[in-house]
């Protein structure tokens, strides 16, 4: 954001040349939402061109011609939100845009070869740059690199099993050849693997996030160089003082190769490890966390069942009913609230330990980004994102922190701060206009009065469902 003393300088810049052309759009008399300081910069006239913010303005300041202007008077600025953590399909991208969510970082979804000119999520990538496709900027990982377990063949494309240190490079490599972002890493990596793909990666000057191998672990993952670890899974070993019985017992159950280990983690082991939790261990890691600057991306809300509440809850059917079938089936829960591996008391119990570790993290200074993992089970393109936001206030987070989390510590996460992730001259004008004030209460994100895409109002189609 523009310091104060800078901004009657920029007011007499566009006063010199206001007259010489007209910009494309000026937002009116707004209250800008400076997440980095947690405060409102009032009254301001904000004018956007060709997808950037040309000018921050005090509002009594004369504004220079425009194609078109909001008047934001009474309203908020935002910049648009990013979802660290999703999985997306075509008919998905509508409803991210409609709740102003942005930019998205794909976590490996992606049914096709891992070819420049494939299509899939490659392919919606180029064609939202080119303008033919609506939808939020994409970051991709394109594949889920695995350990060598058993795939249901529908899904062996989209995961990758690997048995031996020459796949995972290899893996690795396909993953950079074909415009992949970053590497996904998963649960159920063995060590040596594990470190020839992080040794890939650097060689190909990719970072790599995910799920922390069970056989790894948070503290050795971190000092790797692992940028975000998703959903909290696993930590409760690291955090225990039976820490190595628990990495034994996964590492017994990863070796039969006959499912995911990841199932060694039900909700019931994890308060049995949590029972074991060691403090000065739990403090040690979240320093090893911050020295390394790994951020974390909970996910609470697809770890949050609302039948536990609400034993009949369904996903809000008119936006369930935008997506695929196939789409409609994911965010639609099929079984019993209780799940496969346990009860409801046992998944309340689970969550309130995951959200009450969110809690001391945020407080001991570590990262807390903010992801909805859509979609899943009740977890909806888009308006998830703002029940993650509520939950991470629920944690502990202010409003204000939530929402810098949401925005500029999400786009440095994707190494994109210099140009998104706050209201600040020279960067995109993706960004929210909303109702009310946010920093106030973090609900205040879902009164949507406008969404601004790539520097212009954004008006999903309606006519043929949302669907591109």
């Amino acid at each position: 954001m523009l310091h104060k003393s800078l901004i009657a300088l920029t007011a007499l810049a566009a006063s010199s040349i206001a007259s010489a052309q007209d910009y494309d759009l000026a937002i009116a008399n707004v209250g800008i939402v400076n997440v980095e300081t947690g405060e409102i910069e009032p009254n301001r006239t904000v004018v956007i061109d060709e997808g950037k913010i040309e000018m921050i303005l005090p509002a009594e300041d004369a504004r220079p011609e425009t194609l078109e202007t909001i008047d934001g008077t009474g309203k908020f600025l935002i910049p648009g939100l990013i979802d660290m953590h999703v999985h997306t399909n075509r008919d998905s991208l509508p409803l991210f845009l409609r709740f102003g969510v942005t930019t998205v970082r794909d976590m490996g979804t992606h049914f096709d070869e891992l070819t420049p000119d494939s299509r899939g999520q490659i392919a919606m990538r180029r064609e939202i740059a080119e303008g033919t496709l609506e939808g939020p900027e994409l970051v991709l990982a394109l594949r889920i690199l695995d350990g060598n377990i058993p795939r249901n063949p529908s899904w062996a494309m989209h995961y990758a099993s690997i048995a031996t240190p020459e796949e995972g490079r290899a893996l690795v490599n396909q993953v950079a050849d074909a415009g992949g972002d970053f590497v996904k890493v998963y649960t159920d990596l063995t060590p040596d693997v594990f470190a020839a793909i992080v040794d890939e990666t650097k060689t190909r000057g990719l970072t790599f996030a995910g799920h922390v191998p069970g056989e790894v672990g948070y503290a050795a993952a971190a000092q790797a160089g692992l940028r975000t670890a998703e959903h909290l899974r696993g930590i409760f070993m690291d955090i225990s003082s039976e820490e190595e019985r628990w990495r034994a017992e996964f590492a017994e159950e990863a070796a039969k190769l006959t499912a995911s280990a990841t199932y060694l983690f039900t909700n019931g082991k994890l308060t049995e490890m949590a029972a074991t939790r060691d403090p000065a261990k739990e403090t040690a890691l979240f320093d090893v966390l911050k020295e390394n600057d790994v951020g974390i991306v909970p996910t609470l809300v697809v770890l949050d069942d609302p039948r536990w509440r609400y034993p009949s809850a369904v996903p809000d059917p008119e936006l369930v009913g935008e997506l695929s079938s196939i789409y409609q089936r994911i965010v639609t829960p099929q079984a019993d609230v209780k799940g496969p591996f346990a009860s409801i008391a046992d998944g309340k119990a689970a969550y309130e330990l995951r959200e009450q570790l969110v809690g001391r993290m945020h407080d001991a200074g570590v990262t807390v980004l903010v992801g909805s993992d859509a979609s899943n089970p009740f977890v909806v393109p888009g308006v998830s994102m703002h029940t993650e936001l509520g939950l991470l206030v629920r944690a502990g987070m202010t409003p204000g922190e939530a929402l810098r989390a949401a925005t500029l510590e999400n786009a440095r996460y994707i190494e994109a701060a210099d140009r998104i992730g706050s209201v600040t001259q020279g960067k995109e004008a993706d960004l929210i206009l909303l109702d009310a004030n946010p920093l106030e209460d973090i609900a205040a994100t879902r009164a949507i009065s406008a969404v601004i895409l790539n520097g212009s109002p954004y008006a999903p189609d309606v006519e043929d469902g949302g669907e591109s």
